[in-house]
């Protein structure tokens, strides 16, 4: 993969808050299934001011995919994991803490042709600079510096020909789903599908959005991550002409609900049978 030099726009730190406290606890109370990280290759992606640590995994179906070449001249489909507040820092472990092992099931990776990439937000970092707790938000002007580290990370593997361009997907939980929508809203044109849950986005960019496959998932009891950032981008979508767009929503439960999310019944079928047949999102 070839190195980057150039600057990337450092984003502002936070001041620590409630929310982030509780968001830490209950990351904590819920990452008790580590995958094994043996499976996962580490590499860090550097620039002149930042470091994104970050992890790939490669399917069991895709390691013996055509002729047992771990890379198919046409490429395999990405899945870009963001994670959430509580797994940011520098060890290149805890992005792997929530979420991650449901991609690692025999019945996805057997059945399913992939490569995951799971970058680690530094900590005091976000993957989109606003306040979780808020309302809704505007989007800023240029994406934050770990967000351009995973586009430019994005580009690397296509540009390689590790990945195959038309079938690039994305799935975050908690500042993670937020860093979804963002992504979308940014380059709507990379993405063949996403999942975001228990996230939030800005409302004005549900246009960009409308032809783009979304999965979104949020619990009605959501104290940290108000319900209603999932349910307004939704609703924004489906009046921009968005046909498909879905959002599951979760009466009795908090922010806490990746894993019935990611347990859903034909997620994974979902989401690996999109494609962008390269046809631009770009409004």
């Amino acid at each position: 993969m070839p190195n980057n030099s150039s600057k990337y726009a450092t984003a502002p730190r936070k001041t620590t808050s409630l929310a982030v406290i509780l968001f830490l606890a209950i990351n904590v109370v819920f990452g008790q299934n580590m995958p094994d990280t043996s499976l996962f290759e580490a590499h860090i992606h550097y620039t002149k001011t930042d470091t994104l640590p970050y992890r790939i995994y490669c399917s069991e179906r895709a390691k013996t995919s055509d002729l047992d070449r771990a890379i198919p001249a046409h490429g395999q489909p990405l899945v870009v994991f963001l994670h959430g507040a509580g797994e940011r820092g520098n060890n290149n472990i805890d992005q792997l803490r929530l979420g991650v092992r449901f991609f690692l099931n025999d019945s996805v990776t057997d059945r399913y042709s992939f490569i995951l990439l799971a970058p680690q937000c530094p900590m005091n970092k976000r993957w989109v600079n606003t306040d979780w707790t808020l309302p809704s938000h505007t989007m800023d002007a240029e994406p934050t510096a770990e967000m351009k580290g995973v586009f430019w990370l994005i580009d690397s593997l296509v540009y390689t020909g590790t990945v195959d361009k038309n079938r690039i997907y994305i799935c975050g939980i908690s500042m993670g789903g937020f860093g979804v929508w963002d992504a979308l809203s940014r380059r709507p044109e990379t993405f063949a599908a996403a999942i975001a849950i228990c996230g939030g986005g800005d409302t004005k960019q549900a246009k960009r959005l409308k032809t783009i496959p979304i999965w979104a998932f949020h619990g009605k009891k959501d104290k940290l991550v108000q319900y209603k950032r999932s349910n307004d981008m939704y609703g924004s979508v489906k009046r921009a002409g968005g046909k498909n767009i879905i959002l599951t929503s979760y009466a009795n439960t908090g922010h806490g609900c990746w894993d019935k999310a990611m347990s859903t019944p034909g997620l994974f079928n979902w989401l690996f049978s999109k494609q962008n047949n390269g046809k631009a999102k770009k409004q």
